[in-house]
């Protein structure tokens, strides 16, 4: 929908009183913006329609940051698989929506409750529709959406739910500073008067194990340089998170304007995607993946994962070399000359 309708909060929480157990879901390996729309969500579930809810998740909670930010928040969140689906009987979905492929659904539910800033998938799954459908690609967040649910209701914040709002919107705006909406700023300017500042500081700035540094090194030895292009290999490495670490970390290059950070974990490759250009990172990780795995982004940060058959080196090589040649064609750079880090070719 172009802009938000009036009524919306009321007609949301109608349809939360009309039922007796709410679920909230969200995209695998959920990230802040994420983990701050389902706490705000299952908060005005409780105070204005007075009724239970889980929020249920898949994959797991990546990144220092992301798992400081579960602890400072005291976030609650139930694996998918410990969850007895039958017991509830209305199923949320927030910062996501039903087609992406980074999004497990349940079989045979119906979702009652979207609530997203993402654009539509290209190739929609058929499903019934949702009785209640947000969805505003111009906001910069959806913790901005659901934070502006609670506002509109007249709902106390409490402080640990207003510090993951908070972060939820500085992460998917870098602090106001891209696709930043009215709303944005109007719920920033809101929250940051209720958050915990030291636990925001805390969370944006985490401990970090010696396996980081180390895997650092190894990353700025496999980085390649197409132009204004950054390709990084992180080959083997024993956390996810790393990828994202790494290539928002790269991103700060002078003088390179994308990157695409991947590394493998166990048998699953994850590649991660960071651009300063005005092309949506969806359709660069589109691209990169080329029909494999599944993937989700928007505006200006992009993820994914591949599932391969086995942790065998050629089966890497084969995968990173596919990879690469895709993403050359998708920036428009393939044939230019490459610089290493590394110093082995300049």
């Amino acid at each position: 929908m172009a802009q938000a309708v009036e009524g919306q909060t009321q007609a949301l929480i109608e349809l939360l009183r009309g039922h007796e157990r709410l679920l909230v879901l969200s995209h695998s390996n959920p990230d802040p913006d994420s983990l701050a729309s389902a706490v705000g969500l299952r908060l005005l579930a409780e105070r204005k329609a007075e009724i239970p809810s889980e929020f249920g998740f898949t994959g797991r909670i990546m990144r220092a940051e992301n798992r400081e930010m579960v602890r400072s928040c005291e976030i609650e969140m139930t694996p998918m698989d410990e969850l007895d689906i039958s017991e509830f009987d209305c199923i949320a979905l927030v910062d996501t929506q039903p087609g992406f492929g980074h999004t497990h659904l349940p079989e045979g539910r119906r979702i009652d409750i979207v609530v997203d800033h993402h654009l539509p998938p290209e190739n929609p799954v058929e499903f019934s529709a949702p009785e209640f459908n947000d969805i505003r690609t111009f906001v910069g967040a959806t913790s901005s959406m659901v934070a502006g649910y609670l506002m509109d209701a007249g709902v106390e914040i409490p402080q640990n739910v207003a510090t993951a709002l908070i972060y939820g919107i500085r992460t998917d705006t870098a602090d106001l500073s891209r696709n930043v909406s009215p709303l944005d700023e109007k719920c920033y300017d809101h929250l940051i008067h209720l958050a915990d500042r030291q636990a925001l500081s805390k969370i944006t700035c985490p401990d970090l194990s010696p396996d980081y540094f180390r895997t650092l090194r190894e990353a700025l030895t496999n980085t390649r340089i197409y132009n204004d292009v950054i390709l990084c290999s992180l080959g083997k490495i024993g956390a996810p998170e790393m990828v994202a670490e790494v290539a928002d970390l790269l991103l700060r290059l002078e003088g390179n304007q994308t990157v695409f950070c991947g590394g493998l974990v166990g048998t699953t490759y994850y590649i991660s995607v960071r651009t300063e250009l005005e092309r949506d990172a969806y359709y660069l990780i589109r691209g990169a993946f080329g029909g494999e795995g599944s993937y989700g982004g928007h505006g200006r940060i992009a993820g994914g994962s591949v599932a391969l058959p086995d942790e065998d080196e050629r089966t890497l090589n084969r995968l990173e070399r596919r990879l690469e040649r895709n993403i050359l064609k998708t920036m428009g750079v393939d044939g230019v000359t490459v610089k290493c880090f590394g110093g082995l070719r300049e």
